[in-house]
């Protein structure tokens, strides 16, 4: 006997649940991927108000002569800048935008590797940037600025102390081409054919949603991303190339 046809309504159905269970995965990657990036945050933090702490003991010193006063307030006044971006970072995790706008990706890189800077002078890595002045594309801020994350973050992970990261953004019309390479151990072979897949993780502490939603937002901008990835001894280290369109997606 044939099976009954299910009514369209149902596959429709289906297909609604599946693509909000999709976005609540990308939500809670967002939110562990900003948890993750909380001790990085308030490390800077922490700097930060200790040095304001500081200056503005010494601006308050009455033997202090006038002019040097003011010296320091106007480096307290850079350091409240200096917080004012920080939180700006931290607070782009969070902002769901509903279109795109146009975005400086060279500047986007430059604030995405700052956000990271704890984890670089820590391990000590070589940050070697080569880009143009400017790369100007119509992207989700806040999702892109995701992709910039979640890459460096693997990179950092996978670098020995005092290995290599290189960070380049180039513009290959219609195309801004992104490329963040490492010196790293490599990805292994048993995870290379399924690296973009979700709940696949190669490391102890992983989701597995990293690279799946990097390779779900760079697409959903209607860009392509690649890899390559050596693990032989001397000569391991990753590669991610991204091409993002100038121009929005339809």
């Amino acid at each position: 006997m044939d099976s009954p046809l299910a009514p369209r309504d149902s596959f429709e159905d289906e297909g609604q649940k599946l693509r909000v269970c999709e976005e609540n995965l990308r939500r809670y990657h967002q939110l562990a991927l900003a948890g993750r990036l909380v001790g990085a945050t308030m490390h800077e933090v922490n700097n930060r108000l200790a040095a304001l702490t500081n200056l503005i003991y010494l601006a308050r010193t009455p033997t202090q002569p006038p002019q040097l006063g003011l010296e320091y307030l106007d480096e307290a006044d850079l350091q409240l800048r200096s917080l004012g971006e920080i939180t700006a970072r931290s607070l782009a995790f969070i902002r769901v935008e509903a279109e795109p706008k146009e975005i400086d990706l060279v500047e986007l890189a430059m604030s995405a590797l700052r956000l990271h800077d704890h984890h670089i002078s820590k391990k000590r890595i070589t940050v070697l940037t080569r880009s143009v002045e400017s790369a100007v594309a119509s992207v989700k801020r806040g999702e892109i600025f995701q992709v910039f994350t979640n890459l460096l973050l693997n990179s950092i992970e996978a670098l020995p102390h005092s290995g290599n990261l290189h960070v380049r953004v180039a513009m290959r019309h219609p195309n801004v081409i992104i490329t963040i390479a490492d010196n790293g151990k490599g990805i292994p072979d048993a995870f290379r054919e399924t690296l973009f897949d979700s709940f696949k993780s190669g490391k102890s502490e992983g989701n597995g949603l990293g690279l799946w939603v990097v390779r779900e937002i760079v697409q959903g901008h209607g860009g392509t991303i690649k890899y390559r990835s050596n693990n032989v001894m001397g000569k391991s280290g990753t590669i991610f190339r991204i091409a993002l369109p100038v121009q929005a997606a339809a």
